[in-house]
């Protein structure tokens, strides 16, 4: 986003906290327009600050878990259908998008379909979680066992299987450099190539899925009792903080701070400037959160099951908070200077319109269906994906432009 919305958003900010407790939808104020569609070249992963490459390739989009997508592409004025798959009720795990193919958990299954008509591709049963792709490989997660798999065909590459106490979590990764992901009480890396291991260290407390990656260097390791860590790409130690609850989503991180939330309904921004210490930057009271923490142009967006707050990243400062609608299983997802959102409709917001003076989004459109909308959205290439319940008994996976 340009750095004069930036700008504004800090001048109104006394503003907006004083009128946060009570913010909708701002229906008084026009959103802006957005830029044109696409960018001029997309990022190199390799030397952008959240390894970001322009796909929607991990839970979070990027190696930073932002959930800002870099291809520059979103729909702004409404959206239409291109096609629909239907799923089970009982999945709550949000699509990842790649290299034109869909990679979705539908109860325990994951189904990989072509982004452009639905066909179903392939699929793999004994899947929890999404999983990363990077440079035409899958890397899926199952209960004992990290699998590299062709993503076009889903042809094994290699297996890595493990015999230890608790579960395979997806992994992370920065520009495909080694993939660092949980079992149990422990992190390990592994080389993509062949799945050999790099190393292994121990932490207190289940890793969680989806590590996140900090300024391009530190591994973000949250675990289930509290603990979050940073790790170098050799596994040593740089950074350590124990927060009073379990985190209850993956962390996101920018250039600044990471950010956790937890189970006592707090957002934790964790600095790691060498000085602070407990190396907490702010927290803010903000509700639990389960589908992940958006981190876009100075606001951290997180959406707990009834409204969506937008936290200043520097101060800690709630600049607006909107109901959304009531239901837990969505995140935001942010390009084209629009924040989209699932709840009792799909949201699409202007997060920071010049002209709000404090009194929140400015929606640039909404779509309802006959039910929640969510998991997702997520957003590649211009498309929407997400999951709504669409009739009285149907839930569908749905391609949205």
């Amino acid at each position: 986003m340009p750095s004069t919305r930036r700008t504004l958003l800090t001048t109104v900010g006394a503003a907006s906290v004083a009128l946060a407790g009570c913010s909708m939808p701002s229906r008084f104020s026009e959103p802006d327009d957005p830029p044109p569609s696409g960018v001029a070249e997309l990022p190199d992963p390799d030397g952008h600050v959240a390894g970001a490459n322009g796909d929607w390739s991990t839970f979070g989009c990027n190696a930073a878990n932002t959930r800002e997508i870099a291809d520059g592409k979103a729909p702004v004025d409404g959206v239409t259908e291109r096609w629909r798959v239907e799923v089970t009720q009982l999945s709550y795990q949000e699509p990842v998008v790649a290299d034109g193919h869909v990679y979705y958990v539908d109860h325990r299954t994951l189904r990989v379909f072509d982004a452009t008509d639905g066909t179903e591709l392939w699929s793999l049963e004994d899947v929890r979680t999404p999983p990363l792709l990077w440079d035409g490989i899958a890397y899926v997660a199952t209960v004992g066992a990290l699998h590299a798999l062709e993503a076009d065909t889903g042809n094994p590459v290699w297996d890595r299987e493990f015999e230890a106490p608790g579960s395979v979590t997806t992994p992370g990764t920065y520009a495909g450099r080694r993939l660092v992901f949980g079992i149990g009480e422990q992190v390990i890396a592994l080389d993509p190539a062949d799945g050999s291991i790099e190393w292994r260290r121990d932490v207190f407390g289940q890793v969680l899925d989806h590590v996140a990656v900090f300024k391009g260097y530190w591994y973000v390791i949250a675990t289930e009792a509290g603990e979050v860590y940073l790790l170098d790409r050799d596994g040593i130690g740089g950074r350590r903080w124990q927060l009073p609850a379990a985190p209850t989503a993956p962390p996101s991180a920018d250039s600044d701070s990471v950010y956790v939330t937890c189970r006592d309904g707090t957002t934790y921004a964790l600095m790691d400037d060498g000085l602070s210490s407990p190396g907490i930057n702010w927290t803010a009271d903000t509700g639990g959160v389960e589908r992940g923490i958006g981190v876009v142009d100075g606001l951290v967006l997180v959406a707990n099951g009834g409204r969506l707050h937008a936290i200043d990243s520097e101060s800690g400062d709630r600049r607006w908070e909107s109901a959304v609608g009531d239901w837990q299983q969505t995140a935001p997802a942010a390009g084209r200077d629009t924040v989209f959102v699932g709840g009792d409709r799909l949201w699409a917001f202007d997060p920071i319109p010049s002209n709000s003076l404090g009194r929140g989004p400015a929606v640039r459109f909404e779509q309802e269906f006959a039910g929640r909308v969510g998991p997702g959205p997520v957003l590649d290439d211009g498309t929407l994906y997400v999951v709504a319940h669409v009739d009285d008994e149907t839930y569908a996976l749905l391609a949205l432009e």
